[in-house]
């Protein structure tokens, strides 16, 4: 069975479960997109959906993949997703060029850059500029976090696509293989790949990245300026939803991963291997919080300033990846739901973490 059927199988169940209970019986449905697919990587949302935090808003959540920011950021403009967790590169670019998505980001999910270069550990590339002359794999072409990615490089003196060449090579086992092979030099993915690829016992070096960098925020979540006009009360409720869930799974990450089973229950491994399973997850989901910084932000998630954005435009700027840092930043983003998402009982959610199994 499919993950998109047994998702609407479970959303099916839920609904009927609503209905004979008497709660959340008019769920409104609304598809989530994450590039390049939605796995115990990211465990917290689903993790606030088993707990029903979605329910408590009214909304019953349905999973999309997709393969990169450039395909899902259409997606939500025209509003056939209506909710995306994606990096702000292209808004930005499209933006300064006088093309603005007709989207906002309006939740800060990574509030840290999460993205990581990584060799082989034996590797004799030390630096980011010992990548000129070398091979680097990506995601995908179309992923958001390349033109910081190709800033990083311009500053360490390597041109994107001239002194290193750079391949789609995707996520998961087969990107590691192709590291493994030295069919790449080097590998530029997000930090939940890098900490599965150790967990499997592949040993690995970082690439250290400019400190500058380090303090710009990663992925967000984006919707619609249709659906922020049209439903504001939507919008904080699933920023308040999702702010549940990033406390909840801090609180509690093993229950957390556990949960994405209920999700996706192909997704449970055989008994012999769940503890391994659960171990390399766990391990997964907390070096991105951690990397990502999510504990400092703990009490504030969700939040942007004019300076992050600011921040980000400029070093896109400098790095020639922009013609402009003038933009009209309500154009990217909005701050008006950040107190809506954090009006609920914080200690009741931990503590309704801390007891899930």
């Amino acid at each position: 069975m499919t993950l998109a059927k047994t998702l609407r199988k479970l959303l099916v169940a839920a609904a009927m479960t609503g209905a004979a209970t008497g709660f959340a019986q008019n769920l409104q449905k609304v598809r989530i997109g994450y590039p390049p697919a939605w796995s115990a990587v990211e465990a917290a949302i689903p993790f606030g959906d088993t707990l029903g935090y979605f329910k408590e808003e009214g909304l019953a959540l349905e999973y999309v993949s997709v393969q990169g920011t450039a395909v899902l950021m259409p997606q939500v403009a025209n509003g056939s997703v209506e909710f995306g967790i994606m990096s702000p590169d292209l808004a930005i670019i499209a933006a300064a060029k006088g093309e603005a998505f007709p989207i906002k980001f309006f939740y800060n999910f990574y509030p840290r850059h999460i993205f990581e270069f990584t060799v082989l550990a034996n590797s004799p590339i030390k630096t980011l500029a010992d990548l000129k002359g070398k091979k680097l794999g990506v995601g995908a072409l179309s992923w958001g976090n390349l033109p910081m990615s190709r800033l990083m490089l311009q500053q360490a003196g390597v041109t994107w696509m001239k002194d290193v060449q750079v391949l789609p090579v995707g996520v998961g086992a087969a990107s590691w293989e192709r590291l493994k092979s030295g069919s790449v030099d080097a590998l530029n993915l997000p930090a939940t790949q890098n900490v599965l690829m150790e967990q499997a016992g592949t040993p690995i070096r970082r690439l250290e990245i400019p400190a500058e960098f380090k303090t710009v925020f990663s992925n967000g979540i984006a919707t619609s300026d249709a659906l922020i006009q049209k439903n504001p009360a939507m919008v904080a409720g699933m920023g308040r939803a999702v702010t549940k869930s990033l406390a909840a799974c801090l609180a509690n990450t093993e229950a957390c991963v556990r949960a994405y089973w209920k999700i996706d229950p192909s997704s449970k491994p055989a008994p012999d291997a769940e503890a391994q399973w659960v171990k390399s997850f766990v391990a997964v989901n907390q070096g991105t919080y951690r990397i990502g910084d999510l504990a400092s932000f703990n009490g504030k998630f969700g939040r942007y300033t004019d300076g992050d954005w600011k921040n980000i435009v400029q070093k896109m700027k400098d790095g020639d990846q922009i013609p402009t840092a003038d933009i009209d930043l309500s154009k990217l983003f909005t701050a008006r739901f950040v107190t809506e998402f954090h009006a609920f009982d914080l200690k009741k959610v931990r503590d309704t973490a801390a007891a899930a199994k």
